[in-house]
């Protein structure tokens, strides 16, 4: 079973009798409000939509739709789906955290490491400037700017270098564009594997089973404010004053 199937799982058993509340789809983000006030985040793949002018099934009619149903969309081809399958399993799963320390105090870099870095996550890219090897994958590696010894390459090369990687930080929007086993998969020789970022499902009871090692994700505070952000086009930064960062040694 894959990594993403079984968060989808662990997040249905959480979810009881919870209901979708809200959801807005941003161009930066997407985040969904649930009937006990709760939210979660997740990235929008903005550019991988389609052409069609509407990309949700049921647009107008999802309020009230069981989030037990609505974390399974984590797992759909449809990435505007799949974004708001994430959200929801975020909102029931990232809650009952403390504020955790900045990700960047917690890991170690030495000079000794090859470093790979799925998804440009930019906090973290100065802090692997002492490495023997830095890589980065990106899907469009030509809006990346330079970063010191960072050689960026395509998505499509993570796949034969993550074996040889002693550090591996993948962002969560590996979740919602179902990447995340094929990743976790190449992993071979990696002592430390981090998720990052906003779209990071805390699930620790799983993700361990896979390798990782630590996860940054994101709580959502205000769920209202939240979704105001999203809507008006924010970003994960710009989501700072609605959450608080989570750092969970798994």
């Amino acid at each position: 079973m894959r990594v993403e199937e079984k968060i989808a799982e662990a997040a249905g058993r959480e979810a009881g009798t919870l209901t979708l509340e809200s959801i807005c789809m941003g161009v930066g983000y997407t985040g969904v409000k649930l009937s006990d006030g709760h939210g979660g985040a997740s990235y929008t793949f903005r550019d991988d939509l389609g052409a069609s002018c509407g990309v949700i099934r049921n647009a107008g009619h999802l309020r009230g739709m069981p989030a037990s149903e609505a974390v399974k969309w984590m797992l759909s081809e449809n990435l505007a789906e799949a974004a708001i399958g994430t959200a929801t399993v975020n909102a029931v799963l990232n809650r009952g955290y403390r504020r955790g320390k900045n990700v960047a105090e917690s890991v170690i870099c030495e000079p000794q490491d090859v470093v790979g870095m799925v998804g440009w996550f930019c906090p973290l890219v100065w802090k692997f400037q002492g490495a023997g090897e830095f890589y980065i994958f990106e899907r469009h590696p030509e809006t990346c700017a330079p970063s010191g010894i960072a050689r960026i390459l395509g998505s499509d090369k993570a796949g034969e270098i993550l074996g040889k990687c002693t550090k591996v930080i993948l962002t969560g929007t590996s979740f919602v564009n179902g990447t995340a086993s094929r990743l976790l998969s190449a992993c071979h020789n990696a002592k430390e594997i981090v998720i990052v970022g906003a779209s990071t499902p805390m699930c620790p009871e799983v993700l361990r089973e896979y390798g990782v090692t630590l996860l940054a994700g994101t709580q959502i505070t205000d769920a209202d404010l939240m979704l105001r952000i999203v809507a008006e086009g924010g970003g994960g930064m710009d989501l700072s004053p609605a959450s608080e960062k989570l750092l969970e040694r798994v």
